[in-house]
């Protein structure tokens, strides 16, 4: 009976205390095994977490000009700083943090990404390479940077 009792109690414990698979769908999760082994542009990246396939991530909380859609040398310009910016961070320093939330109309997962503990919304924002997005129509980039004298 005490042999019983002691399994039950492994049993229980073991429950408890084993650690649970990483959830690629959770809204958030300590990203210490994540990293970006790709970024495609200014705002979107290929990440890899514990072991799970790639999954192509929407950055949320910026937009950065298109490079391959440019509009206008002006675009295409911000838009490949904007990317270059993004491969340093991701070089330098681990993804720390990965909030997911839902899936953009390209089934891209959309997520914000902290790198070294720093938001990438607010570093690129803060740098003059992205301007706020939480999803609402995009700007027209040609037009935002001929007014604002980037042209």
């Amino acid at each position: 009976m005490a042999k019983v009792a002691f399994l039950a109690v492994v049993g229980v414990l073991l429950a408890l205390y084993w650690p649970k698979a990483a959830d690629p769908n959770a809204a958030s999760s300590n990203a210490a095994e994540c990293r970006i082994t790709h970024v495609i542009d200014g705002d979107t990246v290929d990440l890899k977490c514990n072991g799970t396939e790639i999954e192509r991530i929407r950055i949320m909380g910026y937009d950065t000009p298109e490079t391959y859609y440019a509009e206008c040398p002006s675009e295409k310009r911000l838009g490949d700083e904007a990317t270059e910016r993004l491969r340093r961070l991701a070089a330098n320093a681990p993804v720390t943090q990965v909030e997911r939330s839902g899936t953009d109309r390209f089934d891209r997962t959309l997520a914000r990404i902290w790198i070294g503990g720093i938001d990438l919304a607010e570093t690129m924002v803060s740098e003059g390479l992205a301007l706020r997005y939480n999803g609402e129509q995009r700007i027209n980039w040609c037009d935002y940077l001929a007014q604002s004298g980037n042209n």
